[in-house]
């Protein structure tokens, strides 16, 4: 019998145990489409009813996540076993603890930034839609990953923290009340009516629509500058959109108090430098023109 014949018969021998294995292979799929369908019905059941307990969608997703992960890999063993393969089945079981061990030396950063993870489930210092200033990276929180962190800032960039870094640092939430105070300075003339002016910038920030007037604006005497008497003003916003309201409610406060007071005739002094010249010496100004540009005539000033 040649090499041929023998492979033949291998071939033969290995067709004969596939067509006895079919229904082995068709149960162990059932099995496993089974629990895959089982986690992801299990799933929308969870962020249905969690949404209805008016659970944050942070632990939402997260639960949501490790559920579909531990009920797919339960779903391999058991279509494993009902392979006839249990060996494998039980040294996949028998071989957790280990692996574990195994997996946590070699990937320490994947298993710390997973830990920090559900830690941050738990602890909430932000949820999906929040603004968040993270290590100077600040966004709006897409979702919350089983390593990361998905952070969108505001110029398009999709920012991923390690969530073990979060936990580690502070972090800064803009919006989790849906309140912010904004502070400006505004410099007024020496000889402008202070009083006048404080009150006059309080009604014009409480005119605002967007300012919240139940709450204390102010506006104080700050410091009192070379050039001017600084007042600082303070109010506060909704900060629910961040990007829309909190900025552009500012840019527009501080436009209509510098309106009114323009109105109104305060002055609004810019930066002013006095020179002093002692005991009739001459002032040492040097006067520099640009190449190519004619030079004044002097006997024609006024």
């Amino acid at each position: 019998m040649d090499i041929w014949d023998r492979l033949q018969i291998k071939l033969n021998s290995y067709w004969d145990i596939l067509i006895l294995s079919i229904p082995k292979i068709a149960i162990s799929l059932f099995i496993l489409c089974v629990f895959i369908l089982l986690a992801y019905s299990l799933g929308k059941i969870f962020r249905r009813k969690m949404g209805k307990s008016n659970a944050d969608s942070i632990t939402i997703g997260f639960l949501i996540r490790i559920t579909k992960f531990i009920l797919i890999s339960v779903g391999f063993i058991v279509a494993f076993h009902a392979m006839g393969f249990e060996g494998i089945a039980g040294g996949l079981l028998a071989g957790a603890g280990m692996g574990a061990i195994i997996i946590g030396l070699a990937f320490k950063d994947i298993g710390e930034n997973f830990l920090a993870g559900i830690i941050l489930v738990f602890d909430r210092p932000f949820d999906v839609g929040d603004v968040v200033n993270i290590n100077n990276n600040m966004g709006v929180v897409r979702s919350l990953l089983f390593r990361t962190t998905h952070i969108k800032s505001f110029d398009g960039k999709d920012v991923y923290v390690p969530n073990a870094a979060i936990i580690r640092n502070d972090v800064l939430n803009f919006t989790r009340d849906g309140l912010l105070r904004h502070e400006f300075i505004i410099g007024m003339d020496y000889d402008d009516d202070v009083d006048g002016a404080l009150a006059l910038i309080y009604k014009t920030v409480n005119a605002h629509p967007k300012v919240i007037t139940d709450l204390n604006t102010q506006a104080i005497v700050n410091e009192f500058a070379p050039n001017t008497i600084n007042i600082k003003v303070l109010f506060w916003i909704d900060t629910l959109d961040y990007k829309n309201e909190a900025l552009l409610t500012k840019s527009e406060v501080m436009r209509d108090v510098k309106n009114a007071l323009s109105a109104a005739k305060f002055t609004l002094p810019a930066n002013i430098q006095e020179i002093k010249a002692y005991q009739g010496q001459p002032v040492p100004i040097t006067i520099q023109y640009a190449e190519g540009l004619p030079k004044p005539d002097p006997t024609s000033a006024k």
